[in-house]
């Protein structure tokens, strides 16, 4: 089988096209709940909305030039029904033996679940806007049709340390333009670039393994919303954590649980898997 010419057109269009789409459903929604007076999960649900919205018409474009292009990228079936359950366990697992060695280690304390339908509601409408306005869109492009761009020229291991600097380079352009444009706050720190690599290789690693860029998305949820509302403690409300606790210093459940353990011992645990598979396919 004639395998398909690697295009540097194609994937600098694509990064032109999410940096594009995230630009303008991103400061649509900032105008609406800044200077419009719209409800803030109203405006967060709209950008996703437009961003879903603007990257489907994209896969339905491309479907008509290359009918298996949501095979491609991912979306349409697994390597296994074992190593997706395997996925979709790992972040649940790996969360919860967070949280435990976390109050073991004393590193915290006054330890409370917070199950309140308020709390409940606010995850639940959180999951939907995060999957519309980042898992979903990024996916569908970073993990999907850039890398499978860079993986018709490179070999995995280069595309996987390629993909996530590419993912880095998208929210700084945005950042950029929103900066010059609409005079937004524009600044890039070291810790956050790590983040992002370090993500985009655990995303990347998720799809890899259980052969669905369903994998990613649901990774990609996930994580925000451990972040949200139980290691930051209710970034966008203190009464809606969903887990409640004492820290033994400012961000310790960030730096501890999410990053250490949902981020990096998922590429840990991935990347033995994924060079298990390597090694089996070999012998």
């Amino acid at each position: 089988m004639k395998m398909e010419n690697f295009s540097f057109s194609h994937l600098f269009l694509y990064f032109l096209l999410v940096s594009f789409f995230l630009f303008v459903s991103g400061n649509i929604g900032r105008f609406l709940i800044e200077n419009q007076g719209m409800n803030r999960q109203a405006g967060m649900l709209l950008q996703g909305v437009i961003f879903t919205g603007l990257t489907l018409a994209v896969i339905y474009i491309l479907k008509r030039k290359n009918p298996d292009v949501i095979k491609n990228i991912g979306m349409k079936g697994v390597h296994s029904k074992s190593k997706f359950i395997v996925g979709v366990s790992l972040p649940f697992i790996l969360l919860i033996t967070g949280i435990a060695t976390a109050y073991l280690f004393g590193g915290i304390d006054n330890v409370s679940l917070n199950l309140t339908t308020n709390v409940v509601m606010a995850v639940l409408i959180n999951s939907i806007t995060a999957f519309l306005y980042e898992a979903f869109p990024e996916e569908v492009f970073i993990r999907g049709l850039i890398f499978n761009e860079l993986n018709k020229k490179f070999r995995f291991i280069i595309s996987l340390v390629l993909q996530p600097l590419i993912f880095v380079c998208v929210p700084i352009v945005v950042m950029a333009l929103s900066s010059i444009f609409f005079g937004n706050p524009f600044a890039v720190t070291l810790d956050y670039l790590i983040l992002l690599i370090s993500f985009g290789i655990a995303l990347q690693l998720y799809r890899k393994y259980t052969g669905s860029l369903w994998m990613s998305m649901i990774f990609h949820v996930i994580y925000l919303e451990v972040a949200r509302y139980i290691s930051m403690g209710g970034v966008y409300d203190p009464d809606v954590a969903l887990l409640e606790f004492d820290e033994t210093f400012g961000g310790f459940m960030t730096l501890y649980l999410s990053y250490l353990f949902i981020i990096m011992l998922s590429v840990l645990v991935l990347g033995i898997l994924v060079h298990k598979r390597y090694k089996k396919n070999e012998t």
